[in-house]
């Protein structure tokens, strides 16, 4: 008897050390499904001596815990709370919700048990929102569909569903489609949405959101792509050609989704640069192998943008030169060639016989020619004997 009672005793001073206690104090009585309730409950340290408690709550799915270990000095005590956001496809009525606090030094457990009233303001809402990839590239197409649900067993029920593309706050593009659910139906959406080179590269939002008739909002989810960086560009070559000059146009069209610096390289036959008349001057000329290279670098052609590096090649002063030269060549040669005339005289002995003059006549060119006239000018005072 007397060890019972020095047992009992030992036990009741043990317990008076070690004591926790659970009270809930503030919570409301029914939930929702898709909202956020909150759940406030105080642990107070009835011992006589500092502890540290483990907390817990069951059912823990849909739970999320602000803190899970605290410590309280005797008397102590500290409220903490636990949010609570059930899933719209719950069941709906009473739950009953644990909550345990273990002390970490003695092992001690206390439990204490809160009811709540699960409902659900509506039987519609988005399930899940598919999606063929979450990794794109410009020139894709990204397939965004939206899982609806009707949970209703008698109504059918006409939605709106718009959805949302979102880089950060700015909406990129907004799609729309009305829906008929009939009663306990679950039904997919399919909306290709285009992947441009105008896009940024980078994570972007989709956002789905359930209207009824009225506008009113019944339900939204998200998710999330990524568009990853894209270099890639377009070059088109033109060549005009007219009367002594040519002309070459080269577009290059930044394809990809940030910008890019490219550059454009021409080689042409060395004697060309006579006749080179760019209307952008090249940064850079070199030569080789009887060749010139020239070279034009453009900087920051954003997606979409197109630069065009145009020039020339003139032959109009050349072949007016060419000109000048082959009717100088003429002339000399007009020269050169011409027949030549040599006159000559014999030496005055008698004034009564006269003077003998000879005219020689020369050929130069490599034909022969025929019918030539002379012609010779005499002074008055003389006459021609012969």
């Amino acid at each position: 008897m007397k060890k019972i009672f020095l047992l009992t005793f030992i036990l009741l001073a043990f317990s008076s050390v070690y004591a926790i206690k659970i009270e809930f104090v503030d919570y409301p009585e029914t939930v929702y499904t898709l909202e956020k309730s909150t759940i406030k409950f105080k642990i107070i340290n009835d011992g006589t001596r500092k502890d540290t408690f483990y907390i817990a709550v069951w059912p823990s799915s849909w739970i999320s815990l602000e803190k899970y270990f605290i410590s309280l000095s005797p008397n102590e005590e500290e409220t903490i709370y636990f949010t609570l956001e059930p899933p719209i496809d719950s069941n709906i009525g009473n739950i009953v919700f644990s909550v345990s606090v273990r002390s970490t030094d003695t092992g001690e457990t206390v439990t204490k048990e809160i009811i709540l009233n699960l409902r659900r303001r509506t039987g519609s809402f988005i399930s899940d929102i598919k999606l063929n990839q979450d990794i794109v590239s410009p020139k894709e197409t990204l397939m965004i569909q939206p899982v609806l649900v009707n949970l209703d067993k008698t109504q059918s029920k006409q939605v709106i569903i718009r959805t949302k593309i979102m880089k950060a706050d700015k909406t990129i593009k907004t799609f729309e489609d009305e829906v008929l659910l009939q009663p306990s139906t679950t039904k997919t959406l399919s909306t290709p949405f285009e992947i441009k080179n105008t896009y940024d590269y980078g994570t972007y939002n989709v956002q789905v959101f359930m209207y009824d008739n009225f506008g009113m909002p019944i339900h939204s989810k998200m998710t999330t792509f990524v568009i990853k960086k894209y270099s890639d560009f377009e070059k088109d070559k033109k060549i005009q050609r007219s009367f002594l000059e040519t002309s070459f146009i080269i577009n290059i069209t930044n394809k990809g989704n940030y910008p890019e610096s490219f550059v454009i390289s021409e080689t042409m036959p060395k004697i060309a640069k006579y006749f080179f008349y760019p209307e952008i001057e090249p940064i850079k000329e070199d030569e080789k192998e009887n060749r010139i290279i020239y070279t034009w670098i453009v900087n920051d052609v954003k997606p979409d943008q197109s630069v065009i590096i145009k020039y020339h090649l003139r032959f109009g002063n050349a072949a007016f030169a060419t000109f000048l030269l082959l009717l100088l060549t003429s002339f000399i040669l007009s020269l050169l060639h011409k027949p030549t005339l040599l006159k000559k005289y014999s030496e005055i002995a008698n004034l009564e016989k006269g003077n003998l003059v000879t005219l020689h006549i020369k050929n130069n060119s490599i034909r022969e020619i025929h019918n030539i006239v002379v012609k010779d000018n005499i002074p008055s005072i003389f006459a021609v004997v012969k």
